[in-house]
């Protein structure tokens, strides 16, 4: 049990479904025939010679095979992590391409510790700061920025980088340039996959047009016509390094591991959780941290740079039939077979085809109905989620996630800070107190002011809670005589709230006002007893119901 724990492996076996083998080792093939020119295309953005992506692909789909507890998840490089990479090193004047390859490895290492670290302190409750809106404001901003970048390989058209806008920009000014052929060849797979997902859904169709594809390149000679191809992949395994901490000032290679920790954990996670939910399964999020760990640090030794999960890949994976990380390890271990044996066979895999692919595995992942659902439900969740992807289009993927977080923490906070505070009446013929401004038939009884504070009183709103009851007392209920603080709604109180409760009762003692507390129970009843407010508007050890806190004011007011 402790070891299942550590390594989801020696579950998942051990419970293995025999009817799941075809589907994974179909998944697996055309995932590993799919990472290979991505991978190489990837960690060319990092100004890395095309090896390091299939080594680091190889070594992080079997290490996160073992650790992860996704099942769809393909991991591997990044375009975005790519381009942070490349990016910050880039800017550093590295004097040898050995030292830059070595520095990238590092990175990977580093920014696998922290993972580890974070799995240690069990930090996983980190993406809990992620809201459904935010989500779905981040998949859509990183589905429209992927298309991007596989449009002008629909195209044929070389170069094109920067954000989405830019992308388009580009495609728009060099659609003149427009290959042909490429883009006949392109649109003839989209069409494919289109008719074949229709018409034979559980076939292995990616990877029929995958391996179509190549044979029509070889005896049509497209090559000849402008249609780009992987092209040559040099042969071998990778040898275990020990990258030196010392080839990087120690604040750049913590500052840009960290943001490549905080990516690749984001990213992967959502992915992850994305398909668990349409898969119908769980994912562990401290697990993840340490299959991330591990993963990052086993592809730094071999000779990789920083892996994460990979939105693209996994929707290949999955619109291929994976149902188990058996699948990763085919993939890996297809990318093992093809560094030794096999790299002349995707010699001629054209890149439309790989953009074919992507563009139509990766359409559903910009919910449009999702957004419709968001905007009735709530206008502030919405611009939290169009402010995500916009944000995630404009500056990238980290800067989405962090917007949204932050929206959303403020959003929260913006409820904290301003809870709802109801005034509450009887309803005829019943033991039932429901807010009058809902229910204008409750019928306020005299010289009773009943008050529901909606939420949690925490630091945030103490004052505010204070205020309003306040001014409730001076301007529309002078006639008060007992204040009852219906504590139903309220889970939880801090100290800040505790003081103002006290200073609320000794304000409301001067002017001759009681004030008793009804629905007190759980954790809140411990805050309280713990206070002078226990013997002060609490009644015994039991807790009164709102009837019981009048019926008992009455009795007091007639022993006077």
């Amino acid at each position: 049990m402790r070891i299942s724990r550590f390594l989801p492996i020696t579950k998942w076996a051990q419970e293995y479904n025999r009817d799941w083998l075809r589907p994974d080792i179909i998944a697996g093939i055309t995932v590993g025939a799919f990472v290979i020119p991505e991978s190489i295309a990837f960690v060319s953005l990092a100004n890395l010679p095309p090896e390091v992506g299939l080594y680091s692909a190889m070594v992080a789909l079997l290490v996160y095979a073992i650790f992860g507890t996704s099942r769809q998840l393909s991991v591997g490089p990044l375009s975005t992590l790519s381009i942070l990479v490349g990016s910050t090193l880039g800017a550093l004047m590295i004097p040898n391409a050995n030292q830059y390859a070595l520095i990238a490895s590092l990175v990977a290492v580093i920014s696998g510790v922290l993972a580890l670290l974070a799995w240690g302190l069990r930090l996983g409750f980190i993406v809990k700061f992620i809201s459904k809106p935010v989500l779905t404001g981040f998949l859509a901003g990183i589905s429209l920025f992927i298309i991007s970048g596989q449009l002008p390989k629909l195209f044929g058209i070389a170069g094109g980088t920067g954000n989405f806008f830019e992308r388009l920009y580009f495609l728009v000014m060099h659609i003149h340039q427009t290959n042909f052929p490429t883009l006949i060849l392109g649109m003839g797979g989209i069409l494919f996959l289109y008719l074949a997902s229709k018409k034979f859904p559980k076939l292995p169709n990616t990877l029929f047009l995958v391996l179509g594809s190549i044979v029509l390149v070889t005896v049509a000679n497209l090559t000849s016509l402008g249609v780009d191809v992987v092209g040559h992949i040099p042969q071998g395994l990778p040898s275990l390094i020990i990258p030196d901490p010392a080839l990087l000032d120690v604040n750049i290679l913590v500052t840009l591991a960290a943001t490549v920790f905080l990516i690749s954990f984001m990213e992967g996670y959502l992915f992850a959780t994305e398909y668990a939910a349409k898969n119908r399964y769980k994912i562990d999020k401290n697990q993840e941290l340490l299959a991330l760990g591990m993963s990052n640090i086993a592809v730094g030794i071999f000779q990789g740079l920083p892996v994460a999960g990979s939105l693209s890949r996994t929707a290949v994976n999955d619109e291929s039939g994976a149902k188990s990380q058996l699948a990763s390890i085919v993939s890996g271990l297809v990318i093992m077979l093809v560094l030794v044996f096999f790299t002349g066979i995707f010699t001629n895999l054209p890149q439309a085809i790989l953009a074919a692919i992507v563009l139509f595995v990766i359409k559903n992942l910009v919910d449009i109905p999702h957004f419709r659902s968001i905007y009735h439900f709530s206008k502030i969740e919405f611009i939290i989620a169009l402010v995500t992807l916009l944000f995630v289009l404009f500056f990238g993927a980290l800067e989405g996630i962090v917007i949204g977080v932050i929206l959303s923490v403020v959003g929260l906070i913006n409820k904290m800070y301003n809870p709802h505070i109801a005034v509450l009446g009887k309803m005829p013929g019943k033991d039932q107190f429901l807010d009058i401004r809902r229910r204008p038939e409750a019928e306020m009884i005299p010289e009773v002011l009943i008050v529901r504070v909606d939420g949690s009183q925490i630091f945030l709103n103490t004052e505010d809670i204070k205020n309003k009851i306040l001014e409730l007392i001076e301007n529309d209920y002078k006639d008060t005589k007992l204040l009852i603080l219906d504590f139903e709604a309220t889970s939880f109180i801090d100290h800040s709230s505790a003081e103002m409760l006290e200073d609320l009762y000794d304000e409301l003692k001067l002017r001759g006002i009681e004030i008793k507390a009804a629905n007190i129970y759980g954790p809140l009843r411990d805050s309280i007893q713990k206070t002078k407010l226990e013997e002060e508007i609490v009644e015994g050890l039991v807790s009164l119901t709102i009837e019981d806190c009048i019926e008992l004011w009455e009795k007091e007011n007639i022993k006077e």
